[in-house]
């Protein structure tokens, strides 16, 4: 029993770093944790990018070494302080990549793909285009406002609007009442994006109320 938790200790401080840039990434995006085996996989892709570069640094700070100028000694709290800085930054990059479509765009235009980095074509649908929505309720109802929050996917979650007002029959919007609206997705049918032309008639002005012109 003592030679294998010998052998597993080494073992899990290895892949440490690549967990704790998994845990990052789905801690500070929208997308859905994959199962146990999924998160294990792509936790073993960060630990090998991971691995590899503290394996370059090393290379390097030896190389620097050799030619007389000694940064220190190359050991394994060095090791383990370099991959612990490469879990963070890896971690943060590929956030940063997911969330502006950065990535994914440069590669749109050059026909390599015409997927996006979003997890859905819903919540894509909401980050590229920011503007004023009519949210169409189960019971015929319709709300208009800003989407301050929405949902990461259709079928669970909320939406909370803000500045929020009842559409009637005709299309005249009226108040609410309330500064925020927090509506189920369950009672929504469909989203309604409004033209960007329509933000003129709800301009910000000094108290930052987008619909203070209705």
């Amino acid at each position: 029993m003592d030679d294998l938790v010998k052998d597993i200790i080494p073992l899990l401080q290895y892949l440490i770093p690549g967990f704790l840039s998994t845990w990052i990434f789905y801690s500070l995006t929208a997308f859905k944790r994959p199962d146990t085996f999924g998160q294990i996989v792509q936790a073993l892709i960060f630990t090998f990018v991971i691995q590899g570069a503290v394996l370059a640094v090393g290379n390097l700070c030896l190389w620097i070494g050799s030619k007389g100028f000694s940064l220190g000694n190359w050991d394994d709290r060095a090791q383990t302080l370099w991959a612990f800085m490469f879990s963070l930054m890896l971690g943060l990059f590929a956030c940063y990549l997911a969330t502006s479509d950065k990535l994914h765009g440069w590669l749109s235009k050059r026909n390599v793909t015409k997927q996006s980095s979003f997890p859905s074509e819903w919540f894509c649908a909401f980050a590229q285009h920011e503007r004023f929505i009519t949210l169409h309720l189960n019971d015929e109802r319709r709300v208009f406002g800003w989407p301050v929050e929405w949902p990461r996917e259709s079928s669970n979650g909320q939406f909370i609007m803000k500045y929020p007002r009842w559409l009637t029959d005709d299309g005249q919007p009226a108040s609410i009442g309330a500064e925020f609206l927090l509506i189920d997705s369950a009672k929504v049918k469909w989203v309604e994006f409004s033209p960007v032309s329509e933000g003129s008639t709800c301009q910000l002005p000094e108290h930052h109320n987008p619909c203070q012109s209705i």
